[in-house]
């Protein structure tokens, strides 16, 4: 009867760990661009599938967002694959050049500490406002 209530405690426990190990990233939310010049949305994330994204003051959308392969899908005439990375309510996309340079941009999702760290450290008090 031990054997029994011990192995079937050990089950549910290890149902609990892989559900807890597989957990993907939720994306879903508001990013801005926070600097000593900038507190902008730049990116918005839907439902961890689809949004959009400002680039040089044009909206493209979102189209996809692969959370096992870690790459966002933006449609600018045609599909990009943009690769990233999100840690602590930073998200950093990464944009490859066609001469062999790339690019990175980091954004704070909103109400995130690492947002709040950013506004206060760049003097604003909220986000996308100037004061």
């Amino acid at each position: 009867m031990k054997k029994k209530l011990l192995a079937t405690l050990l089950a549910v426990m290890s149902v609990f760990l892989l559900v807890a190990c597989s957990s993907k990233d939720d994306l879903s939310g508001e990013y801005y661009w926070i600097n000593e010049y900038r507190n902008e949305l730049m990116v918005t994330i839907s439902d961890n599938a689809s949004g959009t994204i400002d680039v040089d003051g044009v909206t493209y959308s979102i189209t996809n967002v692969d959370t096992d392969k870690k790459q966002i899908t933006v449609n600018a005439g045609s599909d990009y694959v943009v690769p990233y990375t999100y840690e602590d309510g930073i998200l950093t996309l990464t944009e490859d050049s066609l001469y062999g340079s790339s690019y990175e941009a980091s954004y704070y999702k909103k109400d995130s500490e690492a947002c709040k760290k950013a506004l206060k450290k760049n003097g604003y008090k909220e986000v996308g406002t100037y004061e």
